[in-house]
């Protein structure tokens, strides 16, 4: 058996969920970087351009996963296929539902900080201030009696293990806090204590200090 292949960019990006599921299951996979004018690995183009002339990207986008016969695209398709191969999924169909709404959110959510990429430079502070003061505080507002409504808070958004749906939102956490939004979640203790919790979970501590994991890139300021 192959080890399994991501292939993205040299970049958290839409990929980061996907590294994290691998890691809280303790999937061993491999990475096809995607880079400009690079060169073929083990054979196979890098260079975007090529790689999409190639085949190799059913939708001519990243990441792609590639794991024993099988070579799947979507971000989130691929995700949830992992979650579901190992037990991360939820227990009970009202569970997949549970954790299909939160991963809704958190594309709801990455939509609404990724408008920073696309705004001019001269619109970016008036966004960075909509952000901060009413957009995540409303999204956070949503996700907090979520969390607070399941085991009191004190365990995970759905069920009683561990979902894609609880990396999800940690890795939104995460990235609020990186890029400067912190004060967004001030009110929500629950969630701070959340986020807390999973980066203490042994696979997940040991991939945000792994050197496997991709350097931070802020949104635009």
């Amino acid at each position: 058996m192959t080890t399994p292949t991501l292939i993205y960019f040299a970049a958290r990006g839409r990929a980061e969920l996907i590294r994290f599921v691998l890691s809280e299951a303790g999937v061993a996979w491999q990475e096809h970087p995607i880079g400009k004018d690079t060169p073929p690995v083990d054979g196979r183009p890098t260079d975007f351009t090529a790689l999409k002339a190639s085949g190799l990207l059913p939708f001519g986008a990243a990441p792609v996963w590639e794991e024993d016969g099988l070579r799947l695209a979507q971000s989130q398709a691929i995700a949830l296929h992992l979650a579901r191969t190992h037990g991360l999924y939820g227990a009970t169909e009202r569970e997949h539902a549970l954790v299909d709404q939160l991963l809704g959110a958190y594309d709801d959510i990455r939509l609404e900080t990724r408008k920073l990429v696309t705004t001019p430079e001269g619109g970016r502070a008036a966004l960075r201030k909509e952000l901060l003061e009413s957009t995540l505080p409303r999204w956070l507002g949503y996700l907090d009696p979520l969390l607070r409504q399941n085991q009191g808070g004190n365990g995970f958004f759905v069920g009683d293990k561990v979902t894609v749906a609880d990396l999800a939102v940690f890795v939104l956490l995460e990235g609020i806090r990186d890029n400067r939004f912190g004060a967004a979640t001030d009110r929500y203790p629950a969630l701070a204590a959340f986020e807390a919790r999973i980066a203490a979970r042994p696979r997940i501590a040991a991939y945000l200090s792994s050197p496997k994991r991709h350097k931070f890139i802020p949104l635009p300021s």
